[in-house]
């Protein structure tokens, strides 16, 4: 059949469609069947699944908070790592408080640029953890800048997470970061695109019945050169180079410092006995002189035994152990 119509046929057959009179056929669409809708936002969501040796090392960042932050206050500071989870730039940014705690790094030989949030509240309980004061938990304390002790505090927390992130990355994927500067308005930041995810983590720490929160936050494009590593794309030769690891560190561990204290005993008197107290009064304790006394590691409660004296020393003499 000839399918090639005249130049006369042409013409009448537009003609039939401007007028109507000839109608148009809707081309059948074929079902795509292999096609799928992508949830960029879901692509986030499944990270804290993906990248489970990331994971690992947020929790090995938070040993070393513990033991840095213990060392330097000298008292008992409680740190875990939470889970990963994934937000967009955009929203980290309307989620932080005017003025806020935002530090900058980077991670080289990685690209991109790391978020460190150190909250007031935190900065507050450090201080008076430092220099002795009753907690602050309750008191508001965003609403204004901070003040040059408050600052110096600051730098030192910042410090002490980028070295120890250092070490904790070492062992997987060797990493220098390197601080940038510290933003106090997160909405004049723009490191990152608006709706760039964020693979973030929460630090909680706890002293003295309360504390506050570090909040870590790294672009997603930044980790995507070493996803492998960090979904654990690795396996003999670096589970046992993860097993030295583990026994460097707790042999590293046993050099750490901690304090032991003695509690010779305690006392109930008036206020006003406290107020009139003068050098030489003598204060009777609950203990009798030959009991079993208390020996505290950090704080805890871990020995029993006596104390003496010993070549002109003050001694204690273990006789047993407190099991908790």
């Amino acid at each position: 059949m000839n399918q090639i119509l005249s130049q006369d046929e042409v013409d009448a057959l537009l003609k039939g469609l401007d007028t109507g009179e000839v109608e148009a056929e809707d081309e059948p669409v074929e079902p795509q069947e292999d096609l799928e809708v992508y949830d960029w936002a879901a692509q986030g969501r499944n990270l804290k699944a993906d990248m489970p040796i990331l994971g690992l090392m947020n929790g090995r960042l938070a040993t070393k908070l513990h033991t840095a932050l213990s060392g330097i206050l000298r008292k008992r500071v409680e740190v875990e790592a939470g889970p990963l989870e994934a937000i967009k730039f955009e929203e980290f940014q309307r989620s932080l408080p005017i003025p806020t705690s935002l530090h900058l790094f980077k991670m080289e030989p990685l690209r991109g640029t790391g978020m460190l949030v150190i909250e007031s509240r935190l900065v507050f309980n450090l201080i008076e953890a430092f220099f002795g004061g009753a907690s602050m938990g309750n008191t508001k304390v965003e609403g204004r800048d901070f003040t040059p002790i408050e600052r110096r505090i600051i730098e030192k927390v910042v410090h002490m997470v980028l070295q120890g992130m250092e070490e904790a990355w070492r062992e997987v994927f060797p990493i220098h970061p390197q601080f940038i500067r510290s933003e106090s308005n997160p909405l004049g930041v723009n490191v990152v695109p608006p709706a760039e995810l964020l693979v973030s983590v929460k630090f909680e720490l706890e002293l003295n019945n309360t504390g506050g929160n570090i909040i870590l936050c790294i672009p997603q494009s930044s980790l995507e050169p070493i996803r492998d590593k960090l979904a654990g794309g690795y396996h003999q030769e670096d589970q046992d180079q993860d097993e030295g690891w583990v026994h460097l560190f707790g042999e590293r561990l046993k050099e750490a410092e901690v304090e032991l204290s003695v509690d010779l005993g305690k006392t109930r008197i008036p206020l006003g006995h406290y107020l009139n107290m003068q050098v030489g009064d003598i204060l009777v304790l609950d203990n009798h002189f030959e009991s079993r006394l208390t020996a505290r590691v950090e704080g805890l409660p871990k020995l029993e035994g006596y104390v003496g004296r010993f070549k002109n020393r003050r001694v204690f003499r273990v006789e047993g152990e407190i099991v908790s």
